[in-house]
């Protein structure tokens, strides 16, 4: 099995880039939404929303920076 080196890296820098961005976002999504609620349900479904759009913007920027510096 041959392992593509570009991909490789690009995933473990875009899952770090992840981890830097997301850990600080939940703890402030969740302390936003426990001024205004307790409902697990409800804080569930802000921070998959956010989640979700702040993973789609950082995944299309890592793969137009990893693009340009390829040359693809």
């Amino acid at each position: 099995m041959k392992i593509d080196k570009k991909a490789f890296k690009e995933s473990v820098a875009d899952t770090m880039l992840g981890l830097a961005i997301n850990f600080p976002m939940v703890y402030i999504t969740l302390s936003i939404c426990l001024l205004f609620t307790t409902d697990a349900f409800v804080i569930t479904i802000v921070q998959t929303i956010v989640i979700t759009i702040i993973a789609i913007i950082r995944r299309y920027a890592t793969r137009l920076w990893f693009k340009q510096r390829n040359g693809d």
